[in-house]
């Protein structure tokens, strides 16, 4: 993971490159979310900064994007699916999107702490036109939850953060594809059942 950017923007632009840099992630940095957090709070105990500020400076960057990304999908809607089901996460929207209309708050909720549907979840949700209030009491409180844990591994860890996100990494991934095929087993079971039923 090649963080060289982001040393290199902190020691310009401090507390505001982390809002930069989490706000940024979600279009397409090529450096995982979980990096961005842990590094932050990394700074508050290997450098001056104050973790509160530090925290702050984070979340607010990773909820800004979140809720721009939302409304990135909420003005083009159906057009953005459109587009985004011909790259090679069509299965993830088209999976988040039927799940989303059983399982809304839980569905914004647990995307977060899911790779690659983290990405495409505020997009999907604005497309989706779920209320805007409603998406915010779920994102950023999940949004928060889950800085907390990363941020926290970066202040606890400062030398050995790395390794600790790369195994979190390989178990988020194993779980996001659990939870899809899970999805993808219920929604065919739910259309067995259903067919079965009509016959």
């Amino acid at each position: 993971m090649d963080i060289s950017f982001f040393v290199e923007l902190v020691k310009e632009y401090g507390y505001v490159s982390m809002f930069i840099f989490n706000w940024l992630l979600l279009f397409g940095l090529p450096i995982p979310n979980e990096v961005a957090a842990a590094f932050s709070g990394v700074l508050t105990e290997v450098s001056y900064f104050k973790p509160v500020y530090a925290f702050l400076s984070a979340y607010l960057g990773l909820i800004s994007s979140n809720s721009f990304a939302y409304f990135i999908g909420r003005l083009l809607g159906h057009r953005l699916i459109h587009r985004l089901n011909r790259t090679r996460l069509e299965g993830v929207i088209s999976r988040f999107s039927v799940f989303l209309e059983k399982h809304g708050p839980l569905a914004i909720s647990f995307s977060f702490f899911l790779p690659g549907i983290r990405w495409a979840m505020p997009y999907v949700v604005g497309a989706n036109r779920y209320p805007f209030a409603s998406y915010m009491l779920y994102a950023y409180t999940a949004g928060l939850i889950w800085m907390l844990v990363y941020f926290n591994i970066g202040r606890t860890f400062p030398y050995a953060y790395q390794s600790i996100l790369e195994n979190l990494q390989m178990f988020s991934v194993a779980l996001s594809v659990i939870v899809v095929l899970l999805v993808a087993a219920r929604l065919v079971w739910s259309k067995k059942t259903g067919s079965d039923k009509r016959n």
